[in-house]
Order: structure tokens, then sequence, then C-alpha cells
């Protein structure tokens, strides 16, 4: 009977602890998996609103819209479009923001959390854009890679293919993209038929190629037409034009293709592009393989009208846009080094100074730490020069370090 009842202890306590860790692993998937979506919760539409709203037009202007007072931060700006570069610049400019403020005694605007993952959002669409190419460069491009020979720029070169310059929009990096990767198939046979190999472009050659293009059309950007884009729109299309029967997002998908989630070692050329027109290169780099692919496969080649393609391009940007990745061991010891330690505890646990910024099962964002600045900032801002000690300064790696000590166990792992 003892033993029994023994067998039936352990039976018990192993059926517990199994059921622990499943809770344990639900509860890191949850955790990942609101990490990862906290950028698609957000409306660009919504955070354009908020940007005029909440007074932010009244200093930034975004792609020469709004006020002269602070920087712009849309792409007339070098393209910086990470999450981690905006809080960055975002905290390290806080103080003269507050003091802005209080000077021309504007209401200070409550921004919650939603609103502040709309208006990143906005501020993310509105920033990765482009950036400028040599069109001299392009120019000598544009003959070598051999495109003159089927298209002209008005009325000097081939006639296979439409003149560039009468073309709307293509002088725009989205559109471009877009018309890149729909004539493709037409191009790569006309190619085979003239005998000349496809060609391809590498680093910062796609945007030289489309700033020649740019300059001989004279035509003014229009990017702004297509944007603010939508990534949850983009994820749907990514399933809609069969994109997922060969890309994989968070293990689901296929895998002929390289996966392209979070968290993902991604391929070097993949890695490497960091604006649109990169991407359009890489895209019409693989365009032949791809269509091979395809046709094996018996997946028909989608093609991309209107909004399409940027709200696509929106999507495959906020999957590793939001989703910093860091060190909880680093992260708390730049806790300490940054001086958050000295309000809020050695370890996040709160004093009276200051509230707990580590909870068990609480999922903390870099939208988080945005809305926990704006929110809380001033108050932080007074407490420090009351005790006499500089604004702490972070640069672009903290934010990442920062939310992983932020999300791990509050006893740590030591």
């Amino acid at each position: 009977m003892g033993s029994q009842r023994q067998l039936l202890i352990w039976v018990v306590a192993a059926v517990a602890a199994c059921t622990l860790l499943v809770v344990v692993l639900i509860w890191q998937d949850k955790a990942t998996r609101a990490r990862w979506t906290v950028f698609l919760m957000g409306t660009p539409h919504t955070g354009a609103r908020l940007f005029e709203k909440k007074g932010c037009v009244h200093c930034h202007s975004v792609n020469g819209w709004g006020g002269r007072l602070a920087p712009d931060l849309g792409f007339e700006r070098p393209p910086r479009s990470g999450l981690n570069q905006l809080i960055t610049a975002m905290w390290n400019c806080a103080p003269r923001m507050w003091e802005r403020i209080h000077e021309e005694r504007i209401p200070y605007p409550a921004i919650g959390q939603q609103d502040m993952t709309h208006l990143f959002a906005f501020l993310y669409t509105a920033r990765y854009v482009d950036e400028p190419g040599d069109s001299a460069r392009g120019r000598v491009l544009f003959q070598t890679k051999s495109c003159l020979r089927c298209h002209a720029l008005h009325g000097e070169g081939g006639s296979r293919g439409p003149d560039l310059a009468v073309v709307a929009g293509v002088d725009t990096p989205i559109v471009w993209t877009q018309a890149m990767w729909n004539h493709a198939p037409a191009m790569e046979a006309g190619m085979k038929e003239m005998g000349f190999a496809w060609p391809r472009f590498e680093g910062s050659e796609m945007n030289d190629l489309l700033a020649y293009i740019r300059d001989s059309t004279g035509g003014a950007r229009r990017e702004s037409q297509l944007l603010p884009a939508d990534p949850e729109r983009g994820a749907k299309l990514f399933q809609k034009k069969s994109c997922i029967h060969c890309h994989a997002v968070k293990s689901q998908g296929g895998h002929v293709g390289p996966e392209l989630g979070p968290r993902r070692d991604l391929p070097r050329t993949l890695v490497q592009f960091r604006t649109l027109v990169q991407f359009a290169g890489l895209m019409w780099n693989h365009s032949p393989e791809m269509w091979q692919t395809m046709q094996d496969r018996g997946v028909p080649r989608p093609s991309f009208e209107g909004q399409q393609m940027a709200d696509l391009i929106a999507f495959l940007y906020s999957l590793r846009y939001f989703e910093p990745e860091g060190s909880p061991q680093v992260g708390e010891r730049l806790f300490t080094k940054r001086g958050c330690n000295e309000c809020h505890g050695a370890r996040g646990e709160g004093t009276h100074k200051g509230p707990a910024v580590r909870k068990r099962g609480r999922v903390s964002t870099s939208i988080d730490l945005a809305t926990g600045l704006w929110v809380h900032g001033p108050k932080m801002y007074q407490a420090t020069k009351e005790l006499g000690v500089p604004w702490p300064a972070l640069v672009e790696s903290d934010v990442g370090d920062l939310v992983a000590f932020l999300n791990s166990p509050p006893e740590g792992n030591r």
C-alpha cells in the first residue's frame, strides 16, 4: 500500500511538473508573440492623425510637412528606420523637448501606449522610403547593365521597352520596386531572345540607377502618395500573393527560400539591404531563380498594383523592426550603469523613489520604454536635477539589452 501511495505521489508530481512546464512555454510563446506583433497593432494612418492632434507637428516635420523647430523625422534625413534608433533619439533629446514645451507654455499632450504604438508605426513608414543615389554612376550603369538596349530616356535608347521618362511614378522607390517585379519575366524573355545575360546589381548600384532615372525625368518625388503603408495589409498580401509558399515567417510557411521572421539568421544578402531600392535589386537579382521555382512548383507568379508593394515591404521591414534582440545580463549592467537603479532598485524591483519595472507575467517592449519616458519622463528629469546627476544618455544598442533585462524573470538566471 505504501509503495502504491508513493507511486501515486510521484505520478501527481510528474503531471504537475509537466503542466507547469507547458504553462511556462505557453507564457513564453505569448510573450514573444506579443513583442513581435506590437508593430502590427499600430495603424500608421491613425499615427499620422495623432502626430498632428498631439502637437508633434508644431516642432517636427515629416518629409517636409510640419514645423521647423526640430529635426525632420522623415526620409529627407539619412535613413535610420530602426526602432531602437528612434527611441534612443527620443530619450536623449527628451530634456530639450520638455524645456521647449515649458518655455512656449504648450499643454503637455497625453500619449498612452496605444497612441505611442500608432505614432511609431507612422514614423516607421515615413522613414523607410529611401536614400539618395549617385546619378553619375547611375548613368554609367544604365549603359553597362544593358538597360538602354531595351529602354530609352527621352527617346535615346532602345524601343523594346517603354521610354522610362514617360512612365508615371517609376522614379519613386516603391513604384520602381513594383515595376521591376511585375515586368521581370517579360524582360527576362526579351534578354534571352537578344542573347545577353541577366544583369545583376550589387550594393548601392540600384540606388544609383534610380537616381539617374529620377534626374532624367525631373519629376517630383511622389512617395507620399503611397505612405503611410500598412504592414497588416502587407501580412495578408504575403499569404495571398503566395510568398508564404517559399518563405516562412516565424516557422510558418515554405522553406524553399530563406525564413524572414524575427530572430532568424538571415543570409548575408538579406541582412545587407538597407533601402527599398536595394531590396528591389535583391528581388531583381534572384528573379530568374524565383520564377523558375514557381513554375516547377506550380505557383502562379503574383503581380502587385497600387498600394500593395508598399504594404508588403512595410510588413517585411516590420518583421525585424519591432523585435530588438539583447542580452538580459548586459541589460542588467546597463540598468545600473545608466543610473536606473537609483530610483527603480538594483534589479528593477522598485523603491520609494520609483515603481517596479520588472514583474513576472508582464511583457515589456520598446514601445513601453517610449511610453514610460513620455508619461513619467518630466518627473524623472526633475528628479535628476534635484539629485544633481546628469540625464542618462543611451546608445542605440542599449534598447534591446534593457528590454531583454526587463523581460527576464525577477529572480534572474545566475
